[in-house]
């Protein structure tokens, strides 16, 4: 069944033009921005369709709720509209299977544009950052550099930056996938009690970031940090500010499955670095009283004092001897953690080392005061207070360095 397709650019804003790559790309980067990664519409379908042939949401109905109502949509979904889409502005596309967890779970898209030769990753079901040529290669994004590699069956495609948390690999398979076996597919994705059907769920980018919602919190991430917001009740005006999908649409899924509260009351910034290192020596660079000193006199004097319990009292001052411009630091180390609690005044922080998908992370973790839900309207505040955290990671890097 044919798309809306004015009404479909004119809610993208973006004009009509003809098949090519910088149109495709733009076509991307406008539907992942603006027609958000979803689950509640899926579950809300699930609950009123008994027919399970009828469940999927097909592109007409994918494209009138979004018209509608903001909603978008999960992986099968929202490939299905992207295809309808872009098939009726005139590029050549077929469909994909792939594989997240286990085979034929994800769907994306392979695009040509006009007479260019190359074939694109078009995977809007991830989604992925940026159009991938379907061959060996690197492609640096604002969020992450990508990186395919041929398989027996297709491509793999993997994140090599950006925060390490959730999946950060996939397979798409070079079959092009029949149209009744990428319904069936999608069918089989409402048969099974998934996250999409039991949580409600968000995503949207935004120029140089991520932003998503689960259990209770919103999530900004860039490619070296992720800010955690907890929302206070009611949720859903806040994720249609945000998301701009309706509040009717979320507080209805809700009803269904539930709105769990956030696991903190109060803001948390993390910020990553990879390292070579092996965990236990990227610890011991700064996780005894001696390391830490040192650590720490390359920005002032440093002197510490061994406290009850285990703790350090460390003292900062300009030079030795100084009585003005002083801050005190208690510190206390957890070696089997790898972790360094800092208390300062009213203030902790965190140095950890964390392991992800078999690679090593130096993290350094900020808990803020109350759920600073300014920081989803002053995207500058929220990068100086990752920028401040990221000093340190370098400072700690070029210790292990050395």
């Amino acid at each position: 069944m044919p798309v809306p397709v004015d009404d479909i650019l004119e809610a993208l804003e973006i004009d009509c033009a003809e098949p090519s790559f910088h149109y495709l790309e733009a076509l991307f980067a406008r539907f992942n921005q603006r027609v958000p990664f979803e689950s509640a519409s899926k579950i809300v379908r699930n609950a009123e369709v008994a027919d399970p042939r009828e469940k999927p949401r097909w592109p007409d109905v994918f494209w009138a709720d979004h018209l509608e109502s903001g909603a978008g949509g999960t992986c099968f979904a929202r490939v299905a509209a992207f295809q309808a889409l872009i098939a009726s502005l005139g590029f050549d596309v077929r469909p994909v299977l792939g594989r997240v967890q286990e085979d034929f779970d994800h769907a994306a898209l392979l695009v040509r544009s006009g007479s260019e030769p190359d074939e694109w990753i078009c995977d809007v079901g991830f989604p992925l950052p940026a159009l991938l040529a379907a061959r060996e290669g690197g492609t640096d994004t604002a969020l992450a550099e990508v990186h395919v590699a041929p398989t027996p069956r297709g491509w793999s495609v993997e994140m090599l930056e950006g925060v390490p948390e959730g999946p950060r690999k996939l397979e798409i398979f070079a079959a092009p996938a029949a149209e009744e076996e990428f319904r069936s597919r999608w069918r089989a994705t409402f048969e099974r009690r998934t996250k999409f059907l039991t949580s409600v769920s968000l995503r949207a980018e935004r120029p140089g970031r991520i932003l998503s919602f689960g259990a209770g919190e919103i999530r900004v991430d860039d490619r070296h940090s992720r800010t955690r917001i907890p929302l206070p009740s009611p949720r859903a005006p806040i994720l249609e500010e945000q998301f701009g999908t309706d509040a009717a649409l979320l507080d209805r899924a809700f009803s269904l499955v539930g709105d769990a509260e956030p696991p903190a009351q109060n803001a948390e910034i993390t910020v990553y670095l990879e390292t070579s290192s092996d965990p236990a020596a990227a610890f011991a660079a700064i996780g005894s009283r001696p390391a830490y000193v040192e650590f720490l006199s390359g920005a002032a004097h440093a002197s510490a004092q061994d406290q009850p319990g285990g703790d350090w009292r460390v003292r900062l001052s300009p030079e030795e001897g100084a009585e003005s411009g002083v801050l005190e630091e208690e510190v206390r180390a957890d070696a089997q953690a790898l972790r360094l609690e800092i208390r300062r005044g009213s203030q902790t922080s965190f140095f950890e080392v964390g392991t992800r998908n078999s690679r090593t992370y130096l993290l350094r973790r900020r808990p803020l005061e109350g759920p600073r839900l300014d920081l989803l309207r002053n995207d500058s505040l929220r990068g100086r207070l990752a920028g401040t955290l990221a000093v340190d990671l370098v400072a700690w890097a070029r210790r292990l360095a050395r």
